[in-house]
């Protein structure tokens, strides 16, 4: 293994100790106002771009901003082969972006979208775009991959798809979690929502997880169907109505082997990945103690059944 490796472990395994955690992000939620949690949030490294005063939106922004540059940070200690993980890291802030995008098209007024640098796939030309139409061509050609559709229903729906897709290829060690993932996608879109999935993006979702959830007619149906690496994230989901249940699982199955596989500290590939995924966490912990922050009488109890 090279020294870059051994480098970005190293690194990363300090970002790891400057997390909130989950115990921070209780702490955080269970601030009495805003301005309290506004606070404690500036005191840690979400804060870094945070300005005096900010809205909850703003907060929201700065702590993504501040993720994206400590994934920037890992990149620089990447070996040039393995570049892109940072990038594919990057991919929910992306995903974000394209959709606040279309969101705009659209006539809604949304947050502003965070700057992705050298680690954007195809938001620089996205942002560029003035129809929906525009936006799916533009991502045809990039390695997102045709998402099926122009609405911002189809085109949330194939980034997901094409991030679990990258997920899976570029690091095997996240195939358990982006196919439970996908497995709780599809529940959600078939059950839940009872939208189709664009035909494209059916295809992709095949190749991960084989054709039989297109039989299936419940949730229960469709844990059979599925293969084991994403059935187990709908154990024991009777309905649409359990899924948060499928989702909590992901993401508490996703921390744990991360956190283990970071614990390591092996200068490997699956292993930087874990830190990566982690920051992924830890983000959407504090995002989700921010708009809890002075607004929910038992916002630990909520802040537990979402991460």
């Amino acid at each position: 293994m090279t020294a870059g490796w051994v480098a970005v472990s190293t690194r990363g395994g300090a970002l790891l100790r400057r997390l909130v955690g989950l115990a921070g992000a209780h702490e955080l939620a269970e601030a009495a106002t805003w301005s309290q949690a506004r606070s404690q949030l500036a005191a840690t490294f979400y804060g870094m771009e945070m300005t005096t005063g900010c809205s909850r939106a703003e907060a929201r922004s700065a702590a993504t901003s501040a993720t994206v540059w400590q994934l920037r940070v890992l990149a620089g200690w990447l070996p040039v082969q393995a570049s892109g993980l940072a990038r594919l890291f990057a991919g929910p802030t992306e995903i974000a972006n394209i959709e606040g995008h279309l969101a705009s098209l659209g006539g809604a007024t949304t947050d502003a979208p965070v700057s992705l640098g050298s680690l954007a796939v195809a938001w620089p030309r996205v942002a560029t775009t003035t129809s929906p139409e525009q936006v799916r061509a533009v991502l045809t050609h990039s390695a997102w991959g045709d998402p099926g559709g122009a609405d911002p229903v189809a085109v949330a729906i194939g980034l997901r798809v094409a991030w679990a897709r990258r997920l899976v290829r570029q690091v095997p060690e996240t195939s358990a979690w982006a196919k439970g993932g996908l497995a709780v996608l599809i529940a959600r879109e078939s059950f839940a929502f009872g939208r189709d999935i664009a035909p494209v993006t059916g295809r992709e979702i095949d190749r991960l997880v084989g054709k039989g959830w297109r039989q299936a007619a419940t949730i229960p149906e469709l844990a059979l169907v599925l293969p084991t690496s994403a059935a187990w994230a709908l154990a024991d989901i009777a309905s649409p109505a359990d899924l948060w249940r499928a989702e909590l699982a992901v993401t508490r199955r996703l921390t744990a082997e991360a956190t283990q596989l970071a614990a390591t500290k092996r200068p490997t590939k699956g292993t930087v990945a874990a830190v990566m995924a982690l920051l992924l966490v830890d983000l959407w912990r504090v995002t989700a103690a921010v708009e809890l922050a002075g607004r929910h009488p038992n916002p630990s109890e909520v802040l537990d059944a979402v991460a």
